[in-house]
């Protein structure tokens, strides 16, 4: 619920943003506002998706994520004790100009490139590693889908 308050307020401030979303909403259901939504219009909607992936690395749901260590290891060239917990600040990973060209820009064209791929742990949406969202998938679908909805 929250993501999709941010999704809508980013596009209400970004007409042209809001213009290309119409626009591949209004080419995949041609002005039909009440067929439903199946999977080959989801994979079609690949600018709603741009959006929503956009929307989360500029304002990111949680700020902070934790981890914890319960054996010594070394990380990021430091040697850290047992029972060290790391605090991961990922409105500063999504907003970094080390992984980000242009990171304080809203920009939902940045995802709609083939080639582009996020560079490692720099996008943690849905978090990472062992910890990833089991639900991520279907969070997409529905926030693309609801966007789609709203929209059309």
């Amino acid at each position: 619920a929250n993501l999709l308050s941010f999704i809508i307020y980013y596009i209400a401030h970004y007409p042209n943003v809001k213009k290309k979303m119409l626009e591949e909403i209004d080419r995949i259901f041609k002005g039909d506002k009440v067929r439903s939504i199946n999977k080959d219009d989801f994979y079609n909607l690949k600018y709603c998706e741009a959006i929503v992936k956009e929307v989360a690395r500029v304002h990111p749901i949680m700020h902070m994520n934790i981890r914890h260590i319960n054996k010594p290891n070394e990380i990021a060239g430091y040697q850290w004790p047992a029972d060290t917990s790391f605090l991961v600040d990922i409105k500063a990973i999504h907003n970094s100009d080390n992984y980000w060209k242009e990171p304080n820009k809203f920009n939902p064209d940045r995802w709609m490139n083939e080639s582009f791929e996020p560079k490692k742990n720099s996008f943690i949406m849905f978090g990472g590693g062992l910890r990833l969202c089991p639900g991520r998938k279907l969070a997409i679908v529905q926030l693309v889908c609801l966007i789609a909805l709203l929209f059309r």
